[in-house]
């Protein structure tokens, strides 16, 4: 009797850590997922990682089509910027009313050196100012930025626009 009261308290020990382990299982993978969730870490629930950078940005860009459909997008003036600075002085914008996200790309056309990409920036919002991982020779370039669009709905991709604008570096 000894022996198979031995057999069931292992039985019964085995089977209370095998019950914790899937406990502890099912707590860690709802947590995961309550936590990736949070929209204040710049998700939403469709799990769309905004550009945690950006913030609501008034401003009013003209739509140069006859009619207003179409996606808006901003105009850059020419940038004059140190070569001894990595915070680059421009303001990402996704202008108020457009149907999708924006997500930025800064490129050198003279080197095709990317300088920054951003996460999605949604309309209404924008980013204002970017920091460069390097910094930048003395000179004059191209300044090319590149704009890819999401759909707010699906998250599909839409048209796109690429800008340019003069870049001194002094």
């Amino acid at each position: 009797m000894n022996n198979t009261e031995n057999k069931r308290s292992r039985v019964i020990i085995i089977s209370l850590i095998a019950v914790i382990v899937i406990l502890l299982c099912a707590g860690t993978a709802a947590g995961f997922i309550l936590l990736s969730n949070n929209p204040q870490e710049g998700k939403t629930a469709k799990g769309v990682v905004f550009d945690s950078n950006a913030s609501h940005y008034d401003a009013t860009v003209e739509n140069d089509s006859n009619n207003n459909s179409g996606i808006k997008v901003p105009g850059y003036d020419d940038i004059v910027f140190s070569s001894n600075s990595t915070d680059f002085p421009i303001t990402l914008l996704n202008p108020e009313g457009n149907p999708c996200n924006f997500q930025f790309k800064l490129s050198l056309k003279e080197t095709g050196k990317q300088l920054c990409s951003t996460g999605l920036v949604k309309p209404g919002d924008a980013i204002k100012g970017v920091k460069l991982q390097n910094t930048i020779p003395k000179g004059t370039y191209t300044l090319v930025i590149n704009i890819s669009t999401s759909s707010l709905d699906s998250a599909a991709n839409m048209n796109g626009a690429q800008v340019q604008t003069t870049l001194t570096v002094k």
